[in-house]
């Protein structure tokens, strides 16, 4: 891999500076805090700190509550929600006493490197007390508290922050720590509440978290199918009530058994004027005769497990802080954030201030800008969400243009909010939408047709494929009958939305063109939706992220049954010859191995990996964990693996295999997955309405995917030459620096040899000062300290 192509910026030799650094969680807890600990704690100890938790928040700096952590500490918590260090606000630290009491237990700590991971007024304290510290210094000074060699050798605080936050409201990143979880639990909560309105044909008035942001609204009811959303960014003009009474009574007239209005906690009118559920629930009560139901969702949205997003977003920016401790410019505080796959730096205070301006931007009814400040997403999404609702759409003129959806491949979660979009989005801009069943060879049976707004009604909350799909491609056999399927729909443009063998198929319908001159009037476009992530042009396909939630919960399972019996469990995860599920359930697993086929497997790796397990056992470890992809072997098979470690293990320890199978393919699509699909559909029509309608391109042909944060197109010639097809999967892998991360960040240096990328032992002391108790940091994750 090109050295600017790598994803993860770190390196894991132990530096010649020797830091201590601080960690302090604030504010409101978010799930993905503990993770953002662990990797932290864990990446800080490999250079070569040493770590210290501040307990409860700023009141811990103030109270001097601030302890040592080790390897072990950290051990046990990447699934748990909330934050192990404890959050508190302190009133105290809001004065400069209570700010000179937080410096004199620094420095007594001889801390001067902080990381806080909270919202903006957390980070806003974080950078009050780094403004003032050389004056708060030369106070103990002059107290004696401290002396002058002190001051010298500490005279600069260095502040990283990362924002731990369920609203997504921070600039300077695409996602907060927490934001994903809390749309997993407000989804649950919906999906559920929807099967009762159904059953009565009522309304429900769903109120969520969010304060002066919307982002938890707007994702929710552009990914449940909502009818109307409030949201305090893009308030309704004055006689709204009687504009949201008419938009549900268009959706029972056409066929929908309940309504769902989504109310942000902030929500407010055009005048400023609060909305609050119960005087929307009056609104529909009064004005439509709805039978209408309120529920308020609460505290329910912070926690429980972290989800895959947030477990991956913050190890990877706590990654980043400690490479910004040790490699950047400490004198200016940043942001660490993400966009797309990338992680990326703003400044701290430029970021805080963007953010609180928007509460002022809001007061002064300049809604415009604020969405502005919200970022692209939210945009995309709100526009998205305001058409597929049926809100604001005027009468547009038929295109006389057709375009059909096909799914290829295997199934995945997200197929059935991608066709919803796509049928309402198409319908929107004019075009007649039509849906082929069962892939290429349905094409070619002319198994098709016409979708209307309803026939996707209630999809966006639906797991499989309502389409179908197969593995089937086009070729010499059917080729004549797809051409007469498309030429007797008349249809312009064909979108394959799946996996390898959809891209493939794309591939070989295009090679036709020399033969067929219709398919040169005929453009096709794929978009990726397969769980193993194996396809070209994209970072992240629809249905990965569903795939590796289940696969985390399966996980999660299994650990606690490996604890309580001193197991080592061997678990087989789909991909086929793409490690990408394996490599990320690893790392947001805390799996100390990850087996796949691009490292490879030799007798080599599993002897060491034996004895490394050997090691920790020995050292009353009671659990250990190895995630195998599929086939990252053809001879080092996973039943080889087991039987191997339970002859080695002996009495140490049980040795049991899992192979989790179709279980990953299934169940209802995440937040992501759903609100992905959508925006894929929407640059899809996107990229039709201006190269093919627009500048006449009518033989357009490659895919749209997710690359650095943005979607692109990318030309068939490209995306053919991005396939390898020996091992389905494409050329370049982004993803495999993460390999590396996820096993060193998992097994303490004096556990066992870390290996390169080639494996080649290294050597070095152990870490921690006692050895690691999983149990006891499970149970009591303090209790080590």
């Amino acid at each position: 891999m090109e050295e600017e192509e790598k994803i993860v910026d770190f390196t894991y030799d132990k530096s010649s500076e020797k830091k201590r650094i601080a960690i302090l969680t604030s504010g409101g807890d978010s799930c993905g805090m503990n993770p953002a600990i662990r990797a932290f704690t864990r990446a800080a100890l490999i250079k070569g700190a040493q770590v210290f938790a501040v307990r409860e928040g700023y009141n811990g700096l103030v109270t001097d509550s601030i302890i040592p952590l080790h390897w072990g500490s950290v051990a046990g918590i990447i699934n748990r929600g909330g934050t192990i260090i404890g959050t508190a606000r302190s009133v105290e630290f809001r004065t400069r006493e209570g700010r000179k009491k937080a410096a004199f237990n620094l420095i007594k700590n001889k801390i001067n490197n902080l990381l806080v991971i909270g919202g903006d007024g957390s980070l806003t304290g974080a950078n009050l007390l780094r403004c003032e510290w050389a004056s708060l210094l030369k106070e103990l000074v002059e107290d004696k508290a401290i002396d002058e060699e002190t001051f010298k050798t500490h005279e600069t605080l260095g502040i990283v922050g990362l924002v731990g936050s369920i609203d997504n409201d921070m600039c300077g990143t695409e996602i907060t720590i927490g934001a994903d979880t809390a749309c997993h639990r407000i989804l649950e909560a919906i999906d559920a509440i929807l099967s009762t309105a159904v059953s009565h044909q009522r309304s429900f008035v769903i109120e969520v978290m969010g304060r002066n942001c919307g982002w938890l609204a707007l994702v929710s009811g552009l990914t449940t199918g909502a009818d109307y959303i409030l949201l305090p960014e893009c308030p309704p003009e004055e006689g709204w009530e009687n504009a949201m009474v008419e938009s549900l009574e268009k959706g029972r007239l056409s066929g929908r058994r309940c309504s769902l209005v989504i109310v942000a906690e902030g929500s407010i009118d055009s005048n400023g004027k609060p909305i609050s559920p119960g005087y929307v629930r009056d609104v529909l009560e009064k004005k439509a005769g709805h039978d209408a139901r309120i529920t308020i969702l609460g505290h329910v949205q912070r926690g429980g497990i972290p989800s895959f997003c947030d477990r991956y977003v913050s190890t990877r920016m706590a990654v980043e802080a400690v490479n910004y401790l040790y490699n950047g410019n400490i004198l200016e505080p940043v942001l660490i954030g993400m966009h797309g796959n990338r992680v990326v730096r703003a400044p701290l205070m430029e970021a805080v201030k963007e953010t609180q301006a928007i509460g002022a931007l809001i007061r002064e009814k300049k809604f415009a800008d604020v969405v502005k400040l919200r970022g692209g997403i939210f945009q995309e999404a709100h526009t998205i969400f305001n058409i597929c609702a049926n809100l604001k759409r005027s009468p547009v003129a038929k295109k006389g243009f057709n375009v059909a959806i096909l799914h290829s491949g295997g199934p995945s979660p997200g197929m059935n909010p991608a066709v919803r979009a796509f049928t309402r989005l198409g319908i929107d801009l004019g075009y007649r939408v039509f849906g082929v069943f069962n892939g290429f060879s349905g094409l070619a049976k002319g198994d098709l047709q016409e979708l209307t707004w309803m026939t996707c009604n209630g999809w966006s909350v639906m797991g499989g494929a309502e389409l179908g799909t197969n593995r089937s491609t086009p070729n010499e056999s059917n080729i004549a009958a797809i051409i007469k399927t498309l030429q007797d729909n008349n249809i312009g443009a064909i979108c394959m939305f799946g996996g390898y063998n959809g891209y493939v198929g794309i591939t070989e319908l295009a090679k036709f063109r020399a033969k067929y001159s219709y398919l040169q009037k005929v453009a096709l476009v794929c978009a990726p939706g397969t769980i193993a992530n194996n396809v070209p042009g994209t970072e992240t396909s629809i249905g990965a992220d569903t795939c590796l939630n289940n696969i985390l919960d399966a996980l999660d399972k299994i650990k606690q049954s490996a604890v309580a019996s001193r197991r080592l469990f061997v678990v087989e995860v789909m991909g086929a010859h793409c490690g990408y599920l394996c490599s990320m359930a690893a790392l947001t697993s805390g799996a100390e191995r990850a087996y796949t086929m691009e490292e490879g497997i030799t007798i080599n790796t599993l002897v060491d990996d034996l004895n490394m397990f050997v090691d920790r056992f020995k050292r009353e470890h009671k659990i250990g964990l190895i995630i195998k992809s599929e086939s990252a072997s053809e001879t080092y098979s996973t039943k080889f693996i087991y039987e191997l470690f339970k002859e080695e293990g002996k009495h140490l320890f049980d040795v049991r295999e899992s192979i989790l199978g179709h279980l990953q393919q299934g169940g209802i699509p995440s937040p992501l997955d759903r609100l992905n699909a959508s925006r894929l559909m929407y640059h899809f029509f996107q990229l039709l309405q201006t190269e093919v309608i627009d500048n006449r391109q009518t033989d357009l042909s490659g895919c749209i995917g997710f690359i650095k944060g943005k979607i692109v197109f990318t030309p068939l010639q490209e995306m053919s030459e991005g396939i390898n097809h020996k091992y389905r999967r494409p050329q370049k892998q982004w993803w495999l620096d993460l390999l590396k991360l996820s096993s060193q960040i998992s097994v303490s240096r004096g556990e066992a040899k870390i290996n390169d990328n080639l494996r080649t032992p290294i050597h070095s002391p152990t870490i921690h000062s006692k050895p690691s108790l999983e149990t006891d940091s499970l149970l009591n994750p303090l209790k080590t300290l």
